[in-house]
């Protein structure tokens, strides 16, 4: 060797790469999925009393039903005629009754999933049990669904299935009949209601830009602050919205509000939106422990049980001029989100319950269906119902002159939050 040579054990080399062993965790993992606060809001409507249960959704599970293509919901208004006075003949002043109706409807709805029956496939995927799990995920994915079709009906009347095959003439979508444009006084918060879409479109964002000061950008006093909870509060008592059975709020007599985590931080923080809800704000933890446990749970306002709704919609405003469209964002299955929050022109909602807001036809329930090809080789897995989900909308015996006495859809902004 030469002088300065360095004498040492020669660094081990790597392994050929056609030799080296893989291992792989054998756990399949699982997403976890966002909670659904409707889950414990369904309550059963008695089709023979005619009685509307103190939930926010109304079952309705009379099984004669089942084999009609669709069933009519009678309510008897109030009696409204002026008394008899003095010595007036009480013969011919008698009051008839008056109804008004609502029509429900239902149709299919399937999701499938392929699986090897047997053969290579399926022994490569075994160790996993992956096939396993993709079967198992048809439960998450159907309740996930019916989530997203509770959002649908109260922000556009009708759930995805209705708007497809047989019933896609009858439940054509249409803006809930009840808006309320956070960011204006009570007096002009409500859009001018119109069966037309295209014109009640236009009076839509006509009072989102009245509300922005003639600017479709957001402003701070277009999210959903104390005052525009008090207008909100208020403006249920003028569309006579039913209120629910809740103990801890004022009277045990009030709302479900439902709003997204964006408008519990602009609510959450009085420094930033100036608008505490000051003295009449009653904490989570004041609340009854049954309606303290349920999902999303803030607090309460005035009336209103505060929810935050992690998958609460949004409507996205289209045009920089008149006319003007909207088009609503929904989650879907698979945290598949179309709500285009970063669009600053997107709008936030709020929904307002109230008693019996939307009901739920579903006589064939939730079953696993399967189908078998190639000799067993490939086998289809999945679930299908028979089901429809609505806003409450009744109508007198001409069927005209829409009522909604059970829901709000609330409308706010996002701007920044710096």
């Amino acid at each position: 060797m030469g002088i300065g040579t360095q004498i040492g054990v020669l660094a081990p080399t790597r392994l050929p790469a056609n030799s080296r062993v893989h291992g792989y965790d054998k756990q399949l993992r699982s997403k976890a999925l966002l909670e659904d606060i409707y889950t414990k809001l369904t309550g059963e409507y008695n089709t023979e009393k005619k009685t509307i249960p103190n939930a926010i959704i109304m079952q309705i599970s009379d099984g004669s039903l089942s084999e009609t293509e669709d069933a009519t919901i009678t309510m008897k208004l109030k009696l409204r005629d002026a008394a008899v006075y003095g010595n007036n003949f009480a013969i011919g002043a008698e009051e008839l009754p008056r109804t008004r109706a609502m029509t429900i409807y239902r149709n299919n709805m399937r999701k499938v999933v392929g699986t090897p029956g047997y053969g290579k496939r399926k022994l490569d995927a075994e160790a996993y049990g992956l096939f396993e799990q993709h079967i198992d995920d048809l439960a998450d994915y159907a309740k996930e669904h019916e989530g997203l079709e509770i959002r649908q009906g109260f922000v556009e009347r009708y759930s995805e299935n209705l708007r497809h095959g047989d019933t896609q003439a009858v439940c054509v979508p249409h803006w809930n009949r009840n808006i309320f444009v956070s960011g204006n006084p009570l007096r002009t918060c409500r859009p001018a209601f119109s069966t037309n879409l295209a014109t009640y479109t236009q009076n839509i964002v006509a009072r989102v830009l009245a509300a922005g000061g003639g600017n479709i950008a957001p402003t701070v006093g277009q999210t959903l602050n104390q005052p525009n909870l008090s207008n909100a509060s208020n403006f249920t008592l003028q569309q006579r919205i039913a209120r629910l059975s809740i103990p801890g709020l004022p009277g045990g007599m009030g709302f479900v509000l439902t709003m997204s985590e964006l408008q519990a931080t602009y609510l959450g923080d009085p420094a930033w939106s100036q608008r505490n809800l000051g003295s009449l704000y009653i904490a989570r933890t004041q609340l009854p422990e049954k309606v303290m446990n349920w999902p999303g749970v803030l607090g309460a306002y005035k009336d209103m049980l505060l929810v935050v709704d992690p998958r609460q919609p949004t409507i996205a405003v289209g045009g920089s001029s008149a006319p003007y469209s909207l088009s609503s964002g929904f989650m879907w299955p698979g945290e598949v989100d179309e709500r285009s929050r970063d669009d600053e022109n997107t709008l936030d909602t709020f929904f307002i319950h109230g008693k019996g807001a939307q009901w739920r036809w579903e006589p064939e329930k939730l079953h696993h269906i399967q189908q078998v090809d190639d000799y067993g080789a490939i086998v289809g897995h999945g679930v299908a119902l028979v089901r429809g989900i609505g806003e409450a909308i009744y109508t007198d015996e001409n069927g005209v002159n829409e009522e909604q006495f059970t829901s709000i859809l609330g409308i706010c902004r996002m701007p920044n939050y710096v």
